[in-house]
């Protein structure tokens, strides 16, 4: 609860002294991450070594009660380094606006049940999507500024050949997921099976 209690003070404070979105330092957003994230999830040591890392775009957009004459709402999109495996790297992803100020940015995904054919996991006889659920953080994750997407690409091991690739389209002020697929066969070839979504 302490915990919890101070990220969200420290949310409130940054966002208040922020006269106008985009005005936070890349250092001042860090302090604001560790505050949200202190637990294991990010190697906070290793990110803050790799700042270069990090990233932010300016997005525009307009409520669909809005009108052509109403000024576009400004969303500043953030991304911080938080950890560092042999072949999948993590972010955490804030978005700021005027009115809402800084805050966490988690994803949707979906929660699968995965039935293999046999015992070496190269063939899939069933693959069924359960429920879903949120994360704070993305694999191997690019923001495409052409598109306004957000992809994922997390490998299940270093070959690739097995892997999960997210994607989440920024519509009226949110990041939503629009196409997931999934390569659960380790079959030392790339043949993913879109399970959420529609053609990326």
């Amino acid at each position: 609860m302490k915990t919890s209690l101070s990220a969200a003070v420290l949310l409130v404070a940054f966002s208040a002294s922020a006269a106008h979105a985009g005005d936070l330092t890349t250092e001042e957003l860090l302090s604001i991450a560790k505050a949200a994230y202190p637990g294991e999830l990010c190697w906070w040591e290793r990110a803050e070594e790799n700042l270069h890392q990090a990233a932010s775009w300016s997005l525009t957009y307009r409520a669909p009660y809005e009108d052509e004459a109403d000024p576009k709402r400004l969303v500043i999109l953030h991304k911080l380094p938080c950890f560092y495996g042999a072949y999948n790297f993590g972010e955490v992803w804030f978005v700021e606006t005027e009115y809402e100020g800084l805050m966490p940015l988690h994803f949707a995904e979906p929660q699968l049940d995965i039935e293999y054919a046999d015992d070496e996991e190269t063939a899939v006889s069933a693959m069924t999507i359960t429920g879903f659920t949120t994360q704070p953080a993305l694999i191997n994750a690019e923001f495409d500024e052409e598109t306004r997407t957000i992809t994922s690409y997390s490998k299940w091991r270093g070959l690739g050949d097995a892997f999960s690739s997210g994607t989440w389209t920024f519509r009226e002020g949110k990041f939503v997921l629009t196409h997931y697929e999934v390569d659960a066969t380790f079959n030392d070839e790339i043949d993913p099976v879109t399970v959420f979504g529609g053609e990326n």
